[in-house]
């Protein structure tokens, strides 16, 4: 592949930290809890080119059929004493609460093994629980087969309580599963190994969803409308770019022969009031939308007090001061500043305010271009990286000023509103989003991520899921298999694409893997995208014929009152 540089010189150190990756660390609900890496973005000295690449290999679309494995009823527990140790490793009878002829106890260095086998005969997807007890809160991963099925955290308590992986395909035949030794003291009651049918009973088809916006325009209509009816048949390929950049854009077109469907941009730079980066998003993102693309932000939103910082732990906003009584969503600002001046609300309100004013100002310019945006504000919330992810009272707070000012106050009806936490106690609600996303830094899993589907679906089953974000993508059989078609899937840039000079990192994505994703019957990209204003003419064309005959069915029933009387 040519190596395609990245940006200038003179851009070189503030893009470093603009397009710098969301949280380090994303705290999971034990449901879906995984190792997570550091997304951050590259920078070279080069100069970048923003212009569309013309470059790229020409490859055939492959057919992807899924295998879908028979469900045959089973369920095994199988005691951890029937095991293999070995070392230090030893069966315990001391701890209250076990099954059978004791427990697995002193798996503490790379000399203590256990390793449990029992024999399958059919492959399909299984549910493994494991029980297990530690005096203190304790992290291990399970190892079936030689690999890792993931990783669970014990509640420390003393007793024994089970941890369950669902949805684990295993092939017919012999079976190991163990646990690596840790220092700290874990003990290992039984194993429980039960076949599942919920990937085979699994309909992701969604009935009458609509946008939460009622007076969103038709072109935004169409096409929510679209990725509800995409959702679970087919997957919408998008890409992260640097901010003020198309370099990663260009190199999937260059690799793979076909641009992503969506286009991910950051709105940092309306906020930083950096008006060369902030001119170039908005270019970059009206032409993308000229050339038939989806265009879709999110906001690494500075301290609004000024500090240039988000994360966290590198400034001391605190959300909760800015939270008040006061319904200042639809008020101008000379009455919000009126407000502050009296006393009523806080610097820190304030701000906020003025900050959502200047995004929704950018917004409403590609909303005058008639372009719909997929909007993913305040992203990763319950991780507590960022300063809008402390409290999750205050980000509630935040997330609904934020929507009804944008909404109704600033009448930005090209939005399709994103919501992006991993915790469901952290969930707006129905009436404030429009499709629920999570990000998956999950090093080396390729799999189609169902289980973080299914934890979604759990939240809502009412909107689509997505992936906003991925180190890597999941392998298109994997989605087919699994049964997981998500609406769409954001693969991050810089470094988890692009090495410095441009060329490939192929530590997350190969360029064989990236071809196959790219190239096959259900993933979808730029160029199979729908004419969205030809749709947004015809959802108008029916609406209005609706209307009409409502409108004829009430001066009828008029009429027929009125000849009674």
């Amino acid at each position: 592949m040519k190596a395609k540089p990245l940006i200038s010189l003179t851009l070189a150190a503030v893009l470093a930290l603009l397009s710098a990756g969301c949280g380090q660390s994303i705290q999971n609900n034990d449901d879906i809890i995984s190792e997570v890496s550091s997304p951050e973005n590259s920078t070279s000295e080069e100069e970048n080119s923003q212009s569309v690449s013309d470059e790229a290999v020409t490859v055939s679309e492959a057919s992807i059929t899924a295998n879908e494995p028979e469900y045959v009823e089973f369920s095994e527990t199988y005691q951890a004493e029937d095991g293999t140790i070995t070392g230090d490793v030893k069966v315990g009878v001391a701890r209250d609460g076990f099954s059978g002829d004791g427990y697995v106890t002193g798996l503490y260095t790379d000399a203590d093994t256990w390793e449990l086998e029992f024999e399958l005969e059919d492959s399909q997807y299984y549910n493994i629980t494991l029980a297990v007890a530690s005096p203190d809160p304790v992290t291990n991963t399970v190892i079936l087969n030689g690999e890792s099925i993931g990783e669970f955290l014990t509640a420390g308590s003393g007793d024994f309580e089970t941890v369950t992986f669902e949805n684990i395909y295993i092939e017919q035949g012999e079976v190991t599963i163990s646990l690596p030794p840790i220092e700290d003291r874990i003990d290992i009651d039984y194993v429980t190994v039960t076949a599942s049918d919920e990937i085979s009973r699994l309909d992701l088809s969604l009935d009458s969803a609509s946008l939460v916006n009622q007076n969103a325009d038709y072109k935004t209509k169409a096409l929510y409308q679209y990725l509800c009816e995409s959702f679970g048949n087919t997957v919408i390929l998008g890409q992260h770019d640097s901010v003020g950049s198309a370099a990663e854009t260009n190199a999937i077109y260059e690799i793979t022969g076909r641009y992503p469907a969506i286009r991910f941009g950051d709105l940092m730079p309306f906020t930083q009031d950096s008006t060369v980066l902030g001119e170039s998003e908005l270019e970059i993102a009206k032409s993308w939308a000229e050339n038939g693309g989806i265009v879709s932000y999110m906001w690494h939103w500075t301290d609004p007090m000024g500090s240039g910082e988000y994360y966290s732990d590198s400034t001391d906003f605190d959300l909760t001061k800015a939270v008040t009584d006061e319904d200042i969503a639809l008020m101008s600002i000379e009455e919000i500043t009126e407000l502050h001046e009296e006393g009523e609300i806080s610097d820190e309100c304030l701000a906020i305010i003025e900050d959502i004013d200047k995004i929704s100002q950018v917004l409403s310019q590609l909303q005058d271009a008639d372009i719909p945006v997929l909007w993913r504000p305040l992203h990763e919330a319950s991780n507590g990286y960022f300063w809008w992810g402390r409290d999750v009272d205050a980000y509630k707070w935040l997330w609904q000023l934020l929507y009804e000012r944008q909404t109704n106050y600033h009448n930005l009806n090209n939005l399709i509103w994103v919501w992006s936490a991993q915790n469901d106690d952290w969930y707006v609600g129905d009436n404030y989003c429009d499709l629920l996303s999570v990000d998956i830094y999950d090093r080396g899993n390729y799999s189609g991520q169902i289980n973080r589907l299914l934890f979604l679906r759990d939240i809502s089953d009412k909107k689509p899921a997505a992936i906003g974000e991925c180190g890597n993508f999941p392998y298109i059989q994997n989605i087919a298999d699994e049964k997981a078609e998500w609406a769409y899937i954001g693969q991050w840039g810089g470094n988890f694409l692009l090495n410095e000079d441009g060329s490939l990192n192929e530590e997350y994505n190969t360029e064989d893997s990236l071809i196959e994703m790219y190239n096959n019957n259900l993933t979808i990209t730029r160029d199979e995208l729908p004419d969205l204003q030809s749709m947004a003419e015809e959802l108008e064309q029916q609406e209005t014929a609706q209307e009409q005959s409502e409108a004829q069915n009430d001066s009828s029933e008029e009429a027929s009152e009125s000849e009674e009387a």
